[in-house]
């Protein structure tokens, strides 16, 4: 299941395009550091690797996102792996375990047609969830060195493992069974690996004022405010789908199991506490993991004790349901559609993810046909500057096969990455009106930027594309008070 999963991510992987968070993490991917304004640094490191590869055999990222996804290709498959490894510990036979995988695949297929920390910090929550099973399973107290390795990872990958480690420890704190870890040495140890793996990048937040929490600050008020904290509780039952009643048998086997219990406080933890804080729903998916494999134990015990025509049928109903539920995730969300047609024309609907695939190069395309309207004098000295890092991220990767300069943005990293020679003539999209007649004496509307298949997402379609003149203020002025967040 593992490798087909592998090989149905390699057959897409190039039929969309970037997704716009990808174009941010490819950049930053050029731009090594242990630290990044709006994420920890393991999936750009990821992402640096996978180009090395490529580039070994003359693969270049502008050939497609292929060659970046090779990560989270493995990662995903991987993910399903850990499933049937937790079932395992729990003490399931085969059926469970491979039921435990089927029921990650379709978040799997999902999550893997791109590289983002969501992977990643769902493989981390993974292996703390197997450690932890380990662990309960052999009562040895060596598995804390791997609870505290994942924790690593996950502080590496998405600052929301802390949701995971602070029900971890309400967990250990709260059942009495468990408190006696909190004596052990290899507990401790656990933790000293966990800080040691994360010393760098907590270093560089030090370092950089703790940058990546005044953004998450702001991107939580805005998301607050805009609605998209809303439908917490019926995003899960959204992605849980027709696998629902085996994560609810899951919660009842774990809350029963004395051995156990500890794992429950992974997925309902961290589930309360997103919702206390109004996080957003896809926040809590990565602890479906061990409720998933819970329950998959739970109904392969139950089928056990049935009649073998019983139990068969049970089990073909309960595979064929979650099979459904992989058609419904590819028809939504992954990227099966031909060019033009109409399940390409649902998805871009419905999905914000497959919107959010397109029109990138050839907005690039649009910005230097309209820096080239300029005359030559002026076209060598103009500069480029975009709003998003979306829009940044593609001027980055497709605007030197159309001649353009390194883009110029405030938003995220590339604010770090400053405004090169000081332009005094800038080619600008996505600067609203208001900006435009703040910062230059003169502005004109040389182009505009129309999506592909009428396609509209955070950029608005029919974007006008505007040459200015006379900066008002000095860069080094001006750049002080700019930085953005998004």
């Amino acid at each position: 299941m593992a490798a087909a999963l592998l090989v149905v991510h390699v057959l897409i992987g190039n039929r969309y395009g970037y997704h716009r968070d990808e174009l941010q993490f490819l950049e930053d991917a050029r731009h090594l550091d242990w630290g990044y304004v709006p994420f920890p640094p393991l999936t750009s490191w990821l992402g640096r690797a996978s180009i090395a590869v490529f580039g070994l055999f003359g693969v270049r990222p502008e050939a497609g996102p292929l060659g970046l996804r090779l990560p989270a290709m493995l990662i995903t498959s991987l993910m399903l792996l850990i499933a049937g490894w937790i079932a395992r510990a729990l003490g399931g036979g085969r059926f469970a375990q491979v039921f435990a995988a089927l029921l990650m695949l379709p978040i799997e297929l999902a999550m893997g047609q791109w590289l983002m920390y969501t992977v990643t910090d769902g493989l981390a929550w993974a292996l703390v969830a197997l450690c932890i099973a380990k662990l309960l399973q052999t009562r040895d107290a060596r598995w804390w060195i791997g609870v505290g390795a994942a924790l690593g990872i996950g502080i590496l990958s998405k600052y929301s493992i802390s949701f995971l480690l602070a029900s971890l420890l309400i967990g250990l704190v709260v059942l009495p069974a468990e408190r006696v870890w909190l004596r052990s040495k290899w507990f401790w140890a656990g933790a000293a690996v966990a800080l040691l793996i994360a010393a760098p990048n907590l270093l560089w937040e030090w370092r950089h004022s703790w940058v990546t929490l005044h953004m998450l600050q702001h991107i939580h008020a805005r998301d607050v405010r805009i609605g998209r904290a809303n439908g917490y509780w019926t995003d899960q039952l959204k992605y849980m789908a027709l696998a629902l009643p085996f994560a609810v048998a899951g919660v009842v086997w774990l809350a029963r199991s004395a051995r156990f219990r500890l794992l429950l406080f992974l997925y309902a933890g961290p589930l309360v506490l997103f919702a206390l804080a109004k996080g957003r729903g896809y926040y809590a998916i990565p602890g479906y993991i061990g409720v998933y494999a819970a329950g998959a134990v739970a109904f392969a015990q139950w089928t056990g004790r049935l009649r073998s025509r019983l139990q068969s049928t049970w089990r073909g109903v309960a595979v064929a349901s979650t099979a459904l539920g992989l058609v419904a995730v590819t028809l939504m969300m992954v990227a099966v559609a031909p060019q033009g047609s109409r399940l390409l024309h649902f998805q871009l609907r419905t999905s914000s993810d497959v919107r959010d695939q397109f029109g990138w190069r050839e907005m690039a395309a649009a910005v230097a046909a309209a820096r080239d309207t300029l005359p030559p004098e002026e076209r060598a000295r103009a500069g480029v500057a975009v709003d998003n890092y979306g829009e940044a991220g593609a001027i980055a990767l497709y605007g030197p096969g159309y001649g353009l300069p390194y883009p110029i943005s405030s938003a995220n990293d590339f604010y770090y990455r400053g405004y090169g020679s000081a332009p005094d003539i800038l080619v600008t999209l996505g600067i609203g009106r208001k900006d435009r007649q703040r910062l230059f004496d003169r502005c004109e509307m040389r182009g505009q930027f129309v999506k592909p298949n009428s396609v509209g997402n955070d950029d608005e379609e029919g974007q006008p594309i505007y040459v200015c003149w006379g900066m008002r203020t000095p860069w080094d002025v001006l750049w002080r008070t700019e930085q953005s967040f998004g």
